[in-house]
C-alpha cells in the first residue's frame, strides 16, 4: 500500500506539557485541567477526528451526487475512568453532524457508512465507544 502522509509530532511533559510537530505548523500547550491558552489531548485528537471524518463523508455524498453539500462535524471525546486506577481510563465519543439540505436520518446514515471509509474511526473501532447524531 502506498504511504500517503506521515505526521510527527513531539510531546515534552505529558499532559502537562507541550506538542509540537516537526513541521513547525503545530505548537501548542497542553494541560489535564482548563487553563487559558491550554488544550488537552482529548482536544486535539477531536480536532484530527472530526478533519478526518468530515474529510471522509466527501466519497459517499459525491457518489450520490451530493458532494456540493455544506456539512461540519462536531467530535466531542470524552476521558472517562476512575483515579487513581489508571487502568479504567478510556475515551468515547459522540460525532454530531449536519448536512445542509439534508434530515437527520439521511445525515445519520451518510455518517455509519464513513465510519468504514475515515482512517481515524476504523482505527478505533472495537477499542472506542462512537456514538453518531445530527442536527437539522
Amino acid at each position: 500500500m502506498k504511504k500517503m502522509s506521515t505526521s510527527t509530532v513531539i510531546n515534552t511533559g505529558g499532559r502537562e506539557g507541550e506538542s509540537k510537530s516537526v513541521t513547525g505548523s503545530l505548537d501548542v500547550l497542553t494541560t489535564g485541567v482548563k487553563k487559558e491558552g491550554y488544550t488537552n489531548p482529548e482536544e486535539l485528537f477531536a480536532a484530527g477526528l472530526a478533519a478526518c471524518f468530515n474529510g471522509a463523508m466527501q466519497f459517499p455524498l459525491e457518489r450520490d451526487g451530493l458532494g456540493d453539500k455544506k456539512r461540519e462535524i462536531r467530535a466531542e471525546v470524552s476521558l472517562l475512568g476512575d483515579l487513581p486506577d489508571f487502568t479504567t481510563l478510556h475515551l468515547e465519543v459522540v460525532l454530531i453532524g449536519k448536512i445542509e439540505g439534508l434530515s437527520k436520518e439521511d445525515t445519520v446514515k451518510y455518517m455509519t457508512e464513513t465510519e468504514n471509509i475515515c482512517p481515524y474511526t476504523k482505527a478505533i473501532k472495537g477499542n472506542v465507544a462512537v456514538k453518531f447524531d445530527a442536527e437539522d
